[in-house]
């Protein structure tokens, strides 16, 4: 045995340990003023035969007993452990990139809320979903912006996507391409291109030639490109920080709509699927779905996890014998 490596595995069990503490506190902290109001109806001569007595002897030492229970039986919980074995265990995974647009296109209402609302929306439904799926978040606009790598901890992208902001990039814009290279050189040392997927959540506006090139790129790109597209085909005004509406060069309002045709362009150079980012979560499921589905069997990721020996058995045994001690007739 190798008492080098032990620990608990629960050591947030030893805060119970503090309950007999305060209990015994209290209990001796109301015997002085117990002993202060017998004086008040007795004689000193008596007091050592009113306050000694056998029975509170005995019943003192009866929780003692009881305290020894408690005690073993928090340790136990807290889970005392030493040895362990290291076992190599291979698991399939995918990976998932978001890309999520912050062009002030993604700030019109046309949905009873913002573009950029509904896309965190669906975000939060994908990590609502327990895969076996490591996902980043990006973000892009004149520029791309990672703001979590691959990772399958859900609940700090949680957080992250909610400091998330329209004004978070200081370079306006929808370049689509360089978002996609940047997400290629996520993937580039992957040798599965099965298992390494980007979801593009936009309104589809690109630039007719920043289009194309993306188009062209997605065809030797080493990752699967997945679109979600947020808006409508009606669309509505851009509304822009200061409260105006934003303008073309020519001085008309802009009208932004949602543009299906080009999300659904780039998912099919890629392979991927295109879907409208609806109220329902069948968007979010059927992307999950493709992720997983696409999935070699020879993605697999190699780690080595520790097998403990648990010893807590051991601590149970000992507040049992206790235990049935305690219960004994003549106790």
């Amino acid at each position: 045995m190798n008492f080098a490596e032990f620990e608990f595995a629960q050591p947030i069990w030893f805060i119970l340990l503090l309950v007999p503490v305060i209990v015994l506190f209290m209990r001796f902290s109301k015997q002085p003023r117990n002993n202060l109001r017998v004086k008040n109806f007795a004689d000193a001569h008596l007091l050592p035969h009113l306050l000694v007595d056998s029975t509170v002897t005995k019943k003192r030492d009866f929780n003692f007993s009881w305290l020894l229970i408690w005690v073993l039986g928090i340790l136990a919980l807290a889970g005392p452990r030493w040895d362990y074995e290291e076992q190599e265990v291979l698991k399939k995974n995918s990976n998932l990139m978001i890309l999520l647009d912050l062009s002030d296109s993604m700030r019109v209402k046309d949905l009873p809320h913002a573009r950029f609302e509904q896309a965190l929306q669906d975000i939060e439904e994908l990590l609502n979903h327990e895969q076996m799926i490591f996902i980043g978040l990006t973000v892009f606009a004149g520029i791309p912006h990672l703001v979590s790598p691959m990772t399958d901890d859900y609940q700090t992208l949680r957080h992250l996507l909610y400091e998330i902001n329209m004004d978070l990039l200081p370079v306006q814009g929808s370049r689509l391409t360089l978002a996609l290279s940047e997400m290629n050189k996520w993937f580039e040392d992957e040798l599965d291109k099965s298992a390494q997927h980007v979801l593009l959540i936009s309104d589809g506006e690109f630039e007719t030639s920043d289009l194309k090139q993306s188009i062209q790129f997605l065809q030797q790109a080493h990752f699967h490109l997945h679109t979600l597209g947020v808006g409508t085909v009606q669309g509505k005004e851009i509304e822009l920080p200061d409260g105006s509406w934003q303008k073309n060069e020519q001085g008309e309002t802009v009208i932004s709509k949602l543009n299906e045709t080009t999300l659904q362009q780039l998912a099919s150079a890629s392979k991927g699927l295109y879907h409208y980012a609806s109220y329902r979560n069948d968007d979010t499921q059927a992307i999950l779905k493709a992720v997983q589905g696409q999935l070699n069997n020879q993605t697999t990721t190699s780690t080595v996890q520790k097998l403990w020996h648990e010893r807590f058995y051991l601590l149970v045994a000992l507040m049992m014998v206790v235990f049935l001690v305690k219960l004994r007739p003549n106790n």
